[in-house]
């Protein structure tokens, strides 16, 4: 199978008319993500549609707003979070295979242990394996803002992090988000299934 698309990780052909997806590299997207080689096609292709730059990943990129205006994304208050974990943190744009494994991470089959994995280290701003204040104080805004006001989004995030259960006191480590955060919770708002028709 062959995908021509404009992007750096894939080998080059003439000009900036575009590059061919190897063979080799559409192998290893599929053992990397949770797609298909026909549908890794379609998913970059509607990359392309979304960055307007003719050079793929030395380009523009997709910007926060186009990505918060793909349908399947719209109106999920944890998207902006998704989007910075996977964006360049340069261009502060989104690149061609971080889109196809931002989607690979929110699609059904990805299992849920790699969710909720993902999920905290979005959130652990400062990779100390722990969650203080900030940080679930920003998962809470999330999913709870405008419904409740910031105080009482502190008044629960104290609740929370002074818990007599907790190994540390004011922090909150993996084992307890998961505790914490339920299944169900972590999966409506970690799953996206694009559509690609």
């Amino acid at each position: 199978m062959v995908c021509v698309l404009p992007n750096i990780f894939l080998s080059s052909t003439q000009g900036n008319q575009g590059s061919v997806l190897s063979e080799e590299k559409l192998k290893e997207l599929e053992q990397s993500t949770n797609f298909s080689a026909k549908e890794i096609t379609k998913i970059l292709k509607r990359y392309t549609d979304l960055d307007t730059s003719p050079y793929g990943e030395d380009g523009k990129g997709i910007p926060v707003t186009s990505f918060l205006n793909i349908p399947e994304v719209v109106g999920n208050p944890i998207m902006p979070c998704v989007f910075t974990k996977f964006s360049n943190p340069t261009t502060g744009n989104l690149h061609p295979e971080p889109f196809l494994l931002l989607f690979s991470m929110l699609h059904p089959k990805q299992p849920m242990d790699k969710k909720q994995r993902f999920a905290f280290d979005m959130l652990d701003m400062d990779s100390q394996e722990q969650l203080g204040f900030e940080e679930l104080f920003s998962l809470y805004h999330q999913l709870y803002s405008p419904a409740l006001s910031d105080q009482k989004i502190s008044h629960l995030t104290a609740q929370v992090l002074y818990r007599d259960d907790l190994a540390t006191p004011g922090y909150v480590n993996f084992d307890e988000f998961c505790q914490l955060v339920p299944v169900s919770e972590i999966k409506s708002r970690l799953t996206v299934q694009l559509q690609l028709s």
